[in-house]
């Protein structure tokens, strides 16, 4: 009876030691792998609309003339009055941001009405006359530099910047009387802002631009004879606050 009870105690040992060596044996249980992180990519053509203000100043000389303006001080300055006013337009442009990338390039255009003028007035012995403009519309054509936080683009810009000018000559004594001068004018344009990526297409910004113009001569002709010139230096600073709308849906890179 002994031996009869240690065989089976025997054979109840080797089995439960197959068993466990049969449970260690088994697959190990694969591990969950990483989450996936979204981040965000602003590669794509956009389009957008934007409102602000802007100001600046006109300097005026007089440099070319078949009648002269003379018996003021400072002649032949005819002083200077700064602009101000809002402007309003649109924008399109393209972004590239390599993936796994931070930075961004990218290339825009884009054009603003604007009722910004200013005027200023100037007394002679010939009688009082003065000086109003207004700039009529501004326009920029830039490249960008970006780097991105996510969701977040900080960037700067510079490139070629475009305005038209309106100019009037007149008497203050009859200002029914004028003389009237325009053209568009060229220069250069630097700048830079923010803007925050918003849900589906859509972004906002804020930015600020610089552009200077130069000094360049605007004509007046004369309807009895006679004509004068006068060189306008010109600076112009805008502050906008802009949206865009991404074509072709947004771009998220995957990691």
């Amino acid at each position: 009876m002994t031996r009869l009870l240690l065989t089976v105690g025997v054979a109840i040992t080797a089995l439960a030691s197959g068993t466990a060596n049969a449970a260690d044996l088994r697959a190990p249980v694969p591990k969950a792998p990483p989450p996936v992180v979204a981040v965000y990519n602003w590669t794509g053509f956009y389009i957008g609309a934007h409102v602000g203000g802007a100001w600046g100043d006109k300097d005026f000389l007089l440099t070319d003339a078949d009648v002269l303006f003379v018996g003021f001080p400072g002649f032949p300055s005819f002083r200077s009055h700064s602009v101000s006013g809002l402007i309003a337009g649109g924008q399109v442009g393209f972004n590239w941001q390599a993936p796994g990338s931070n930075w961004v390039l990218g290339i825009e255009a884009q054009a603003s009405w604007s009722n910004a003028d200013g005027a200023h007035t100037i007394d002679t012995v010939e009688g009082a006359f003065g000086l109003r403009t207004e700039v009529e519309w501004l326009g920029t054509v830039t490249g960008r530099l970006g780097y991105a936080f996510d969701r977040w683009l900080v960037y700067a810009k510079g490139g070629f910047a475009f305005a038209h000018d309106n100019y009037e000559q007149f008497s203050v004594v009859n200002p029914s009387v004028s003389l009237f001068s325009d053209h568009t004018r060229t220069g250069w344009a630097v700048g830079g802002g923010i803007e925050v990526a918003l849900a589906g297409n859509w972004s906002a910004k804020v930015e600020y631009n610089y552009m200077d113009f130069g000094t360049k001569g605007a004509t007046f002709n004369i309807p009895a004879g006679g004509f004068f010139t006068l060189d306008v230096d010109q600076q112009i600073h805008v502050v906008k606050f802009g949206i865009n709308y991404r074509l072709g849906g947004p771009v998220v890179a995957r990691y």
